[in-house]
């Protein structure tokens, strides 16, 4: 971690103001690193991260080829407290970003679940979370970028500057256009506790009117919402968790030990936690799927270490599974067929998220289910299309993105990913839209006119003009 610097700039200073900043130095040193490392590669060979961890979940090739020293970019540059800005290096984790932030009162405006997603994978990949209905996902809250185009040049993207192109096309391009070395982003102040209501619904049908009135009024019954997800446990229960920030002092609970956050929202109708403990809640579990390794189960839990109970242990576990194909040999040693996995978060418009949830629980076998809505800020060209061509979901309108992160058995005669093509297709036909960090199976033509398609195009040609980075339909899609 870098030391961090926090000071109001003038309104004079220029992009590069952080070359200003004590921590100038650092930021430097990682560059040459960088940029020598991506001399090294040959010319041959396919431009990769020198990284072994990821909150991708689409299968990657191993390889032993030299990759992108980004390890000089790990830290938080400086924090500006009167402008609500924070610069951070592309591998800076929300972790760390929070812990910069939350003593001074301020916390980024979408601080996505888990602790190691990065604030250049966000960026480039995408980030949501209870705050996206009022504050839209992680790239809306980016004002400026360093990128490492795939040409091997350092660019600083802005919304009005000469790579404007880049800048609201980096969103949804997985590393296929160049990589965030720095980022500016937004913060917002907060408050040291949350309280909650878990509020229950015995209907889907019920949910898309309450979620409506909640994001058009920011409240309920009369009380402030400042954060908003759910839960769809079954048909007939679920839940919407708001959160209203508080200063009040007061006991708060603790869902980093024995007691498990998402099955406290069935057993209690109210709920107070500290402002880092909520921002993380899902972590300590992995949402729920920490059960798949037996962590709930309460004698385990006593004695799994607490410092691995986050979902960065819980990858670890899971990238042994792949390598020695755990899962699958259980299933055949108990005679049971072999395990497709469904690990995806959709987004449908909210009018038709009772219609898909409905679906969803009659073809797909999975529970629970994470529900968080969203809204994009307007355009700033004010004419409603698409702020991010290569994530095309209009602003100011609602969606829900639905979350459901399991394995489903695989029946004879199946094609290769059945279920998943399903939810593709109901997804589309909904007018939906599909996250692109695990398995996909659209045809060429199918993505490019999802994904933005032309405008990847011209933005390849310009950014990564021979190619040295991988396509995005062959990293989303293709088996690398």
């Amino acid at each position: 971690m870098w030391d961090i610097p926090t000071r109001a700039r003038s309104a004079g200073e220029a992009h590069s103001a952080v070359a200003a900043d004590p921590s100038a130095a650092q930021y430097r040193s990682a560059i040459e690193a960088l940029l020598a490392s991506y001399r090294a590669i040959p010319r041959s060979a396919t431009v990769r991260l020198a990284k072994r961890t990821s909150n991708l979940f689409r299968v990657r090739p191993a390889t032993d080829a030299p990759g992108l020293d980004v390890s000089g970019l790990q830290g938080v540059l400086s924090v500006d407290v009167e402008a609500l800005t924070a610069d951070v290096g592309g591998m800076c984790t929300f972790e760390d970003l929070v812990a910069a932030t939350l003593p001074l009162g301020l916390a980024p405006l979408v601080v996505p679940q888990l602790k190691t997603i990065t604030v250049g994978g966000a960026a480039t990949g995408g980030g949501i979370e209870s705050t996206s209905f009022r504050s839209g996902l992680s790239h809306d809250d980016i004002v400026e970028m360093d990128l490492l185009t795939g040409a091997g040049t350092i660019i600083t993207a802005t919304p009005d500057g000469e790579h404007a192109d880049l800048f609201f096309g980096f969103p949804n391009s997985y590393g296929t256009l160049g990589y965030a070395t720095r980022l500016r982003i937004r913060l917002e102040p907060i408050k040291p506790f949350v309280t909650l209501r878990h509020v229950r619904f015995t209907a889907l049908t019920d949910l898309p009117e309450v979620i409506g009135r909640i994001i058009d009024t920011r409240s309920y019954d009369g009380v402030p919402v400042d954060y908003l997800d759910g839960v769809v446990f079954t048909a007939t229960e679920s839940y919407l968790t708001l959160g209203t920030l508080t200063d009040e002092p007061g006991p708060t609970s603790d869902y980093t030990g024995q007691r498990i956050y998402y099955r406290s929202i069935q057993q209690r109708t109210t709920d107070r936690l500290t402002i880092a403990d909520y921002l993380w809640r899902w972590d300590t579990d992995w949402f729920w799927c920490s059960r798949a390794f037996g962590a709930q189960q309460p004698v385990i839990r006593r004695l799994w270490p607490k410092r691995l109970r986050r979902s960065s242990f819980y990858w670890k576990l899971v990238a042994l599974d792949r390598r020695w194909d755990i899962a699958d040999r259980l299933e055949q040693l108990h005679r049971r067929p072999r395990l497709e996995r469904v690990v995806q978060d959709i987004e449908v418009p909210l009018d038709r998220t009772a219609e898909f949830l409905t679906w969803f629980l009659d073809t797909i076998p999975i529970e629970p289910i994470w529900l968080c809505p969203l809204r994009l800020p307007a355009n700033p060209a004010g004419d409603g299309t698409a702020t991010w061509p290569l994530y095309p979901i209009p602003p100011e309108k609602t969606y829900v993105n639905v979350g459901f992160w399991s394995t489903v058995p695989i029946r004879a005669g199946d094609p290769e990913g059945a279920a998943n093509r399903l939810i593709e297709r109901q997804v589309d036909h909904l007018g939906g839209h599909k996250s692109l960090y695990s398995d996909a199976y659209y045809s060429p033509e199918e993505f490019a006119a999802l994904y933005g398609g032309a405008t990847y195009s011209e933005l390849k040609a310009r950014y990564d003009p021979e190619s040295r980075l991988l396509n995005l339909y062959d990293k989303a899609v293709r088996r690398h």
